[in-house]
């Protein structure tokens, strides 16, 4: 006996119940009163990321600069307006949804159901908060996930490098061993070069004498045994003390 469209819309609608989950977000209509606290959503990691979420736009997450412990937040009001075409009424309807589910969609994507774009940002150290200024306890959270993740693709990059299979390291590979440190060789790290202000070649920054002799640090080379006292004065470097003033007896 041939299915009915009623029992087909049925089954439809419970198969997508099934493969969904329970929908998280509530609709609001645009009458309602949209009041409430902001929702911030920061980024640990030090490149920045961009989802798209439809109507509701398109959201910028600035990078972690270097040096600082968090990016720059992201402010999401708190009932973000997304619009849709209404079928029944023929025309553009206009809802709003709450602030903590966008950002939950926005940085954990798959909790989203079934308009979800993209991969977990939560693996790369983004997070959303209620707070203007992440706890310590948030960043520090937020930091144990990311590690979690980078030690992962270091076990698969592992696994590549014994295989030889170089040409599948991921640049976040790369990134991850930098993090730790670990100068692997698919992931040389070079230091930052600077120029020699005598001879003009390349120099590593920090340097206490360049390889033309030229010292950028006289008390540390003075301290190594590197160079005397005596050749940091002849250059200029240091001034010779004062002699000291002989006590007069009474």
């Amino acid at each position: 006996m041939p299915i009915s469209p009623t029992q087909l819309e049925q089954e439809s609608t419970a198969l997508a119940q099934k493969l969904n989950g329970t929908r998280e977000y509530k609709p609001q209509p645009y009458e309602a009163a949209l009041t409430g606290p902001n929702v911030y959503i920061f980024n640990i990691f030090p490149s920045s990321f961009t989802v798209r979420k439809g109507s509701l736009g398109v959201f910028i997450i600035p990078e972690c600069p270097a040096g600082e412990r968090v990016s720059k937040p992201l402010v999401l009001d708190p009932w973000p307006a997304s619009s849709y075409w209404s079928v029944a009424e023929d025309c553009m309807k206009l809802w709003h949804d709450e602030g903590k589910f966008v950002a939950q969609d926005i940085v954990h994507p798959q909790i989203g159901n079934d308009w979800s774009y993209g991969q977990n940002l939560d693996d790369y150290g983004v997070f959303w908060t209620m707070n203007k200024v992440p706890t310590d306890a948030e960043i520090a959270a937020a930091r144990v996930k990311m590690e979690a993740y980078f030690r992962m693709l270091l076990g698969e990059a592992t696994k590549m490098e014994t295989n030889g299979d170089l040409e599948k390291i991921t640049p976040h590979m790369r990134l991850a061993a930098s993090y730790f440190g670990e100068d692997r060789p698919w992931n040389k790290i070079f230091k930052k070069t600077a120029e020699c202000s005598f001879c003009g070649l390349p120099m590593k920054e920090g340097i206490v004498i360049h390889g033309c002799g030229a010292v950028y640090d006289w008390p540390k080379a003075i301290a190594a045994g590197m160079r005397t006292k005596e050749q940091a004065i002849a250059a200029g470097a240091m001034k010779e003390d004062a002699p000291a003033k002989s006590k007069q007896s009474s």
